[in-house]
This record gives structure tokens, sequence and C-alpha cells, in this order.
């Protein structure tokens, strides 16, 4: 039993000395890894990297009609420190210059502006994480060129694609807010302009009032130019509608001959659309049936042709029955 226990004993002592040296081995090799990340961190690097460019505050009085160039290619130089952690915790892509401050006018010209890159290393640095590391910046030159900026007030249009769900309709009209706004850009443009559209949009099965914001289409801006306010305000009201019929008596209308006429029927059926909301309003005086006698009696027409030639803002005429009617002059 004695040997048993001395046997047992020294094979876990064995394994014991086994893992100990496993552990030890990658503990040493985690120390030199770190070691050799560590040399090899606090080299210098030189790194390509490509940024967004965004350009802001263009001069008031100017309008852009060219398209600089919106992508910068930087060299950097800078410890592999810096690399790795600007890559793990700051990662902007966009840079933001400030035109107005750094524009430079071109020599014996009015229109062509520029900015040399040479003096935007301070800046570009700064907004990337790596001040004083640029040491190039690609293009060399940023060509800008700018005409005078001519605006005027026009009117807004929304360009909407609209169906109704079952017995809904349009109550009353689609409001734009504001309904006109100030358009900037370049003269030859600006005098094409005589109103602005929204962008397209499509609203299906509509049963309710419908309020949103929406840019304007995006043609304008391909030709430089700028709306303000930027965006629109639309409202559209929507309410579900029933439909309702009058009686509604003829008018004779140039009767310069003073006959009497007498119709056959003497009053009108109309048939018109209300919403809800305005159902109660409707009231028979709120319309008027005209018939042109002259007309019919110039052109010997033995029936006259009947029209509604006023109504309420907020209904709908369907149909008229009937749309002629049968008369008789008395002299």
């Amino acid at each position: 039993m004695a040997f048993q226990i001395n046997s047992d004993q020294k094979k876990n002592d064995k394994h014991f000395g086994f893992r100990r040296k496993v552990y030890i081995f990658i503990i040493c090799t985690i120390i030199s890894s770190l070691i050799w990340i560590l040399i090899k961190l606090s080299r210098d690097y030189k790194e390509i990297q490509k940024y967004h460019v965004v350009y802001t505050n263009i001069p008031a009085d100017k309008v852009m009609v060219n398209d600089p160039d919106t992508v910068f290619t930087l060299d950097l130089k800078t410890k592999g420190f810096r690399l790795f952690s600007n890559m793990i915790f700051f990662k902007p892509r966009t840079i933001t210059i400030d035109v107005a401050s750094l524009l430079k006018k071109k020599k014996n010209s009015k229109t062509d502006f520029f900015i040399a890159t040479s003096d935007l290393f301070q800046i570009v640095g700064g907004q990337i994480g790596y001040s004083n590391n640029v040491t190039t910046i690609s293009p060399d030159t940023v060509y800008f060129r700018m005409e005078k900026s001519y605006c005027k007030k026009v009117q807004v249009k929304a360009k909407l694609n609209i169906t109704f769900a079952s017995q809904y309709e349009l109550d009353g009209v689609i409001k734009c807010d504001p309904e006109n706004v100030v358009v900037s850009g370049p003269k030859a443009v600006i005098d094409t302009i005589r109103f602005v559209e929204t962008a397209g949009k499509n609203l299906t099965n509509l049963s309710s009032n419908q309020s949103f914001s929406i840019d304007f289409a995006k043609q304008y801006y391909d030709v430089k130019l700028k709306m303000v306010p930027g965006q629109e305000k639309i409202f559209i009201p929507v309410d579900k509608f029933t439909e309702d019929t009058l009686n509604i008596p003829v008018t004779i209308e140039n009767n310069v001959n003073n006959y009497i006429v007498r119709t056959f029927p003497e009053q009108i059926k109309v048939t018109y659309l209300v919403s809800l909301g305005n159902y109660k309003k409707v009231k028979t005086d709120m319309f008027s049936v005209v018939a042109d006698i002259s007309k019919a009696v110039s052109a010997r027409q033995n029936k006259l042709k009947v029209e509604v030639n006023k109504s309420p803002s907020f209904v709908k005429i369907r149909k008229i029955e009937p749309e002629k009617i049968e008369y008789i002059l008395i002299k």
C-alpha cells in the first residue's frame, strides 16, 4: 500500500512540473510579444489616408458654380502608438473647411478663387487627431469658381401623388408652409425660375390628415440654387365624405329681350360630395344654377344647357340632372 501511494505522488509531481513549465512558457511568450509590440509601436510610420471634405461658410454674396475636390489624400508621419490609438478611439472621416476665412482670389480674375492646402496642415491635423503629423495634402490646391449670387422670391408647389381610402377625399387645399421661398443662385438660372417644386412623394390610401417636412427637388441643387428656408412643411387635410343632393331653381341669364321664360323642370337636382365635418353647413342658398337664354335663342335650340355657377368651396359637384332643360318663351 505504501508503494502505491509513493507512485501516485510521483505521477502528480510530474504532471504539476509539466503544467508549470507550460504556464511559464505562455507567460514568457506574452511578455515577449508585448515587448515586441511596444518596440514596433514606438517607431515612426508613414500612413496614407483619405478623408471626405465639406466646405462651409461660402461668402454670402457668392454662389459656387463648380464642383471642388471633395476628397483629400493625406500623408501622415507619426508614432505607431498614435496610429493605433486613433484607429480605435478617433475615426473622423470628414474634414470641414471654412471657405470664407481661407479663400484667395486668382490674379486678374473676378470669378476664380483658390485655397492652398499647404495652409491647412494644422486645421486638418487638429480635426483628424494628427496635429503636427500631416506632411502632405493632395491636391495641393482647391479651385473654386464663384459668381455673384442673385435672389428672388417664388411660389412653392408640392409635387405629390396622392390616393385616398374609400369614401375619403382631400378636404380643402394642400398647404405649403411657407407659400414662397427665397431662391438664390447664378443670374442665368435665377432668371428662368418662376416657381420651385418639392421633391416627389407618393402617399397612398389616405384616411387622415397628413403633416410632414420635405426637401426641394434635387434638380435645383444640381444647378447650384439655394432655397431659404431649405425645407417645406406640408399639410394635407383629409376627411371622410358623404354624398347628398339638393333641388336648386334655375335662373335665366342674358334675357336681353325680356321674354317670360318657363323651364321644364324648374329645378335641377344637384348631387355633391361634402366632408362630414362640413355636412351641416350646406344650405340651398349657397348654390346657383343658371341657363343662358340668349345662346339657345340665337342657335334656335329647343333646350337650355344648365350650369352650376355658384357652390360652397367645401363641396365637390358630382353631377346635375338634367343637364339640359326644355323651355317656352312668352313674348
